[in-house]
């Protein structure tokens, strides 16, 4: 049963991410046919003119655009619960236009799929019914929906996927789209479009009259029409049955000069024509007219016929004639008609023979010096050569290919991931994991000691001293916030890394005397202390404001040395594990896993610090143990053992090689003997013992 709901959702989410994903493509490659279905609709609902053009256009590219995306967030299962009940819900919404498009069929096509597809509005109904069903579905069990690409690699889809699919639209609107389904595409014969098959369906017709005798009316028909002694009063006559309709059956042109129909003319003609085509001259971009003349001038100096197809009437035209300088003749054809033969107002339409040869926006039209022989010598004489596939090729290299070899390496590198935690898993491993992986440290906290220059002289010495003599251990230095810039400059951080002992929970402000994490990063500092037991006793920093700081610093790019410990009273109330486990939950627990690979904690039994009592190397590692157990409750094991937890309390060279050898031990955070260069030394050569 749980595979089979498992195989249903993810059959439903195939079959709704390909007919979005379908659907929004062809929206997009044709914006301007999308946008005349969008004035179809808001006709029928009477709002015909009430929205200006700019805002169906962009109804036109922002629909196409967001029934892709969702498919293909759909399909890569991103945003799983939030995708699936927005495509549920517009889902509903279109399933009720279709009800209402299916009884009153206020349009004759939904446009569901542009001029690609075109479906009965009966169709539509149940193709729609079809499709709310699956979003239903997927939508009740969306975490069934396996993922193609990891969490942390998103953002690059559905980035790629909305520049994509825009850049489609505009590029449409520009040329021309990229896709011709329509019946004047390139290479098509519009005589034999317009051509009937023998024994093609025949429309059929009924009639009925009203007749009337002795003052009694009647309705016959030629079936059952009474003798003569019926009076007529009246017939009328019904279409029974649709017919054959060709695919174009309302193509004509009329000369305005003389009124005479010259579309066979045209169509028959041996050679070429060029038929400039503006559905509505009035709303005709003008801006590229001197093309156009200069396109009419090479027609006319190697005869080739050139007229203007419009619906605009008179004034229109002479308008245009005076803005152009236009000297073509006119021709009048429907509205619709030309919307469908080109989507560019103007458009320019080559033809030969009958057949379309080329067409060309009114922004990518063939410039003079393309045009300096005849047509047939001319590879724009030609008919395009590019295939469908050619082009399909160019969309799979574009946009399927770069995604697919993302997926592939997003996959490839889960399953890498994959394996390493299988080994993970490994006892033998897992015991000398951490050996191996986590970071020890002797970390020294200058506190509020030493001016300036004395601080600059101790930096020196330390930094050519373990220069000359590389530890074995990671080194931070943390100086008071003077020091810092001065002190940047000398050290060699691959060696000795430089910290802070404070910052603000302020990001920035009117907060005199304070440092916030961002100044302290600008110093070259890569650590903070926070949290030390001197501030929470002297400046009494609560929890909240810890965390306030330890926000700001992992924000600023800043890595935390985290001070959690108890005092004598605690310690002898044996409070000591419940103290530090506050002390975590009440700061750093808030934060997730890959923020916390930031922390490094340091157990500083406050009743040792500076005090000369040292807790026994057993008490300390008793207690690191516990600190790395509740780390391990809260973000799991692997990042337990990976967590660096320093002991800070009255550490000397003397005992520093007993508590660093502790496994759960990884150093120590120094206070008065890092003020020394040879103290802090020694304390850092306890990890070669």
């Amino acid at each position: 049963m749980r595979y089979a709901a498992y195989i249903l959702t993810n059959v439903c989410r195939l079959l709704l991410s390909a007919t979005f994903i379908l659907s929004g493509y062809v929206k997009a490659i044709d914006p301007l046919g999308t946008q005349y279905k969008i004035k179809d609709y808001l006709e029928a609902l009477s709002l015909y003119g009430v929205f200006p053009d700019w805002t169906t256009l962009a109804a036109s590219v922002t629909l196409s655009a967001a029934e892709f995306s969702l498919g293909i967030l759909l399909l890569f299962a991103i945003q799983r619960r939030v995708i699936s009940r927005t495509i549920l819900a517009l889902m509903v919404i279109m399933t009720v236009i279709t009800v209402w498009i299916f009884f009153y069929d206020p349009v004759q096509d939904c446009g569901c799929f542009g001029d690609a597809l075109k479906l009965t509005n009966g169709q539509t109904l149940a193709k729609n019914i079809v499709l709310t069903i699956c979003a239903a579905t997927v939508a009740a069990r969306p975490m069934k929906m396996p993922r193609l690409i990891s969490k942390t690699n998103q953002w690059i889809v559905i980035n790629y996927t909305v520049i994509f699919i825009f850049a489609t639209s505009l590029l449409s609107l520009y040329t021309l789209p990229y896709f011709d389904f329509r019946p004047y595409h390139v290479g098509a014969d519009i005589r034999k479009g317009m051509e009937i098959p023998e024994g093609a369906p025949q429309p059929e017709f009924e009639t009925t009259f009203i007749l009337k005798k002795n003052g009694v009316t009647k309705e016959f028909t030629l079936d059952n029409y009474p003798d003569s002694t019926w009076e007529f009063v009246d017939s009328k006559t019904v279409q029974t049955k649709k017919g054959y309709v060709p695919p174009i059956h309302d193509f004509s042109i009329t000369l305005n000069k003389t009124g005479e129909d010259i579309t066979r003319q045209v169509l028959d003609s041996k050679g070429y024509t060029f038929l400039l085509i503006s559905p509505l001259l009035e709303h005709a971009d003008d801006s590229n007219f001197g093309n156009i003349d200069r396109i009419y001038e090479y027609a006319l100096d190697y005869n080739i016929p050139f007229y203007c197809l419009t619906a605009s009437g008179e004034k229109a035209i002479r308008r245009w004639q005076d803005i152009t300088g236009a000297e073509y003749p006119f021709c009048t054809t429907d509205e619709t008609t030309l919307k469908t033969v080109i989507r560019s107002n103007p458009g320019l339409m080559l033809v030969k023979d009958g057949v379309v040869i080329r067409k060309w926006s009114h922004n990518m039209l063939p410039d003079t010096e393309t045009l300096d022989r005849p047509l047939d010598k001319l590879e724009i004489g030609q008919a395009d050569q590019t295939s469908t596939m050619t082009k399909i090729m160019r969309i799979m290299l574009w946009f399927v290919f770069p995604l697919a070899l993302l997926t592939l390496a997003d996959r490839t590198w889960a399953w890498t991931k994959w394996i390493k935690q299988k080994r993970n898993k490994n006892k033998l491993y897992k015991l000398f994991k951490h050996k191996k992986m986590r970071k020890k440290i002797v970390a020294g906290n200058w506190k509020m000691n030493m001016n300036l220059q004395e601080g600059v002289a101790l930096a020196k010495e330390l930094n050519e001293t373990l220069n000359a003599e590389k530890p074995n251990c990671g080194v931070i230095i943390c100086t008071p916030f003077i020091h810092l810039a001065s002190v940047a400059q000398i050290l060699n951080q691959d060696v000795i890394a430089l910290g802070a002992e404070n910052c603000a929970d302020k990001e920035k402000g009117a907060y005199t005397g304070e440092v916030s994490a961002e100044m302290v990063k600008s110093t070259g500092a890569q650590y903070v202390i926070l949290g030390h037991s001197e501030r929470r006793q002297y400046y009494n920093e609560t929890p909240e404001i810890l965390k306030e700081k330890v926000l700001l610093a992992l924000k600023n790019g800043l890595k935390v040395i985290f001070c959690i410990g108890e005092t004598l009273e605690e310690r002898e109330a044996e409070k000591q594990n419940e103290v530090v486990k506050a002390e975590l939950e009440g700061s750093v627990f808030n934060l997730s896993a890959e923020e916390f690979k930031n922390i490094v904690i340091a157990y500083e039994p406050i009743w040792a610090i500076g005090t000369g009592k040292t807790a026994t190397a057993e008490q300390a590692e008793e207690i690191h143990a516990y600190i790395r157990s509740i780390v391990a409750e809260k973000y799991g094991k692997e990042t337990a053992e990976d967590t660096t937890i320093l002991y800070g309390g009255s550490c000397k060279a003397s005992n520093a090689p007993e508590l660093f050898a502790k496994p759960d031990i990884d150093g120590g955070l120094i206070g008065g003997a890092s003020l020394k260069a040879a103290d802090f030394k020694g304390i850092i050569d306890a990890w070669k013992k």
